[in-house]
């Protein structure tokens, strides 16, 4: 009966470890599967992590780009506001000009020209880049250039030139080639005395000798002349410069065409 009882008991034990084993193994199986899917839940949130992360960057990318083009519709709006003030400016900078330099070349005709009611007002008309400037008589008419004497069209010319450097504000050197070759004496003399000592702090005349400049003309200059050359030939197919002292210009321009 015992031993009935002890068989019953050891086979009861036995399917309790077979169940116990079985249910170990199912567990064991679970557990696999489970730390399976934490792997791959691991490595997709891993996944996920890096890409809000790539998106984090391209966030702030994107933030950036707008704040950069919110700054250049800021630069867009002031250089657009600078423009138009730098447009504005011009325009009244040009009509200031435009005043001055209808004074400059008023000032030079009358400075120059024995007439000093010939020429009663100037008018400079500024369109774009071109200048075109009118002269009026005391009628308020329209004197036309072409109409001008040779003489007046040079003085015009040189009262031009006179108002463009006083209006230019830069200090440069003129050059003036055959200088008085079309005027009188007289207006010849305005020139020598009124504008050459003012056109320029250096002025260089290129006159044929007792055509466009005489030697009474020469004598009022000289006091300002620092300088005096003569164009020597020096054979037939050359020329040179010869530096001559101021004073003893006409006597070697004398010496060297004039002499027996």
């Amino acid at each position: 009966m015992k031993r009935q009882i002890a068989d019953a008991e050891s086979l009861a034990e036995d399917a309790v470890v077979k169940a116990d084993r079985q249910r170990k193994r199912e567990l064991d199986d679970h557990t696999e599967r489970l730390t399976e899917q934490v792997g791959g839940l691991e490595h997709s949130n891993g996944q996920h992590q890096l890409g809000i992360v790539q998106k984090t960057k391209q966030l702030e990318d994107l933030k950036k780009k707008l704040k950069s083009t919110e700054q250049d519709q800021e630069k867009d709006a002031l250089t657009e506001v600078l423009a138009q003030r730098l447009k504005e400016y011009i325009v009244l900078y040009k009509q200031r000009k435009k005043k001055s330099l209808e004074e400059q070349i008023k000032k030079g005709l009358k400075m120059l020209m024995h007439k000093k009611n010939f020429i009663k007002r100037v008018e400079v008309r500024i369109m774009g880049d071109l200048i075109e400037i009118e002269l009026f008589n005391k009628r308020d008419e329209v004197i036309l250039k072409e109409g001008l004497s040779k003489g007046e069209q040079q003085l015009y010319a040189t009262a031009l030139l006179y108002g463009l450097v006083e209006e230019s504000e830069f200090d440069f050197p003129v050059f003036i080639d055959s200088p008085m070759q079309k005027f009188d004496d007289q207006h010849a003399e305005n020139i020598v005395k009124h504008f050459y000592p003012s056109i320029a702090h250096q002025v260089i005349l290129f006159p044929l000798i007792n055509k466009e400049l005489t030697q009474r003309e020469y004598e009022m200059l000289r006091p300002r002349v620092a300088r005096s050359y003569l164009i020597v030939n020096q054979d037939a197919d050359q020329s040179g410069f010869e530096e001559v002292v101021p004073d003893q210009l006409f006597t070697r321009y004398a010496a060297l065409y004039h002499s027996a």
